[in-house]
């Protein structure tokens, strides 16, 4: 019996994928626990619709990211914070306050692009790095007191 795999399975297959398994595993096992669809003509279709869709979806969010990267170039990103008298921050700073940061220069790039490795607690220059797949760059901020 031909099934599609609609998560991964251990020693089977990936998500998103058609396997042949025994006639009794997929129909008493994959298919009842939402594992697997049957393979007909119609959920095939389906199937190569939603990859279609996810490729158009995945190019459109590489094109952003790189187009984000080119407006980037070299510059510096400030982000204000509040602080006290030693240079330690209140509060650590967050992807989402250095995506502000971004946004008011016009920038744009999600919250789950932005990884910051280690916490950011003190006034300063800092890396972030932004990610998108296997894409990563470097991008430099100040953190300045308010």
């Amino acid at each position: 019996m031909k099934v599609i795999l609609m998560q991964d399975v251990a020693k089977l297959g990936r998500s998103h994928t058609v396997v042949e398994v025994p006639n009794g595993y997929g129909l008493n096992q994959l298919i009842p626990k939402g594992l697997a669809l049957p393979a007909t003509p119609n959920n095939l279709k389906k199937l190569s619709a939603d990859q279609q869709k996810e490729e158009a979806d995945s190019a459109v969010v590489n094109q952003k990211f790189f187009a984000g990267l080119e407006k980037l170039g070299d510059e510096r990103i400030s982000v204000s914070a509040e602080a006290n008298e030693q240079g330690h921050l209140f509060a650590a700073l967050s992807a989402f306050n250095i995506q502000e940061a971004l946004q008011a220069k016009g920038i744009e790039f999600s919250d789950g692009q932005i990884h910051i490795k280690s916490p950011i607690k003190e006034l300063g220059e800092h890396e972030v790095f932004l990610m998108n797949g296997t894409d990563e760059a470097v991008l430099p901020i100040l953190v300045e007191a308010k």
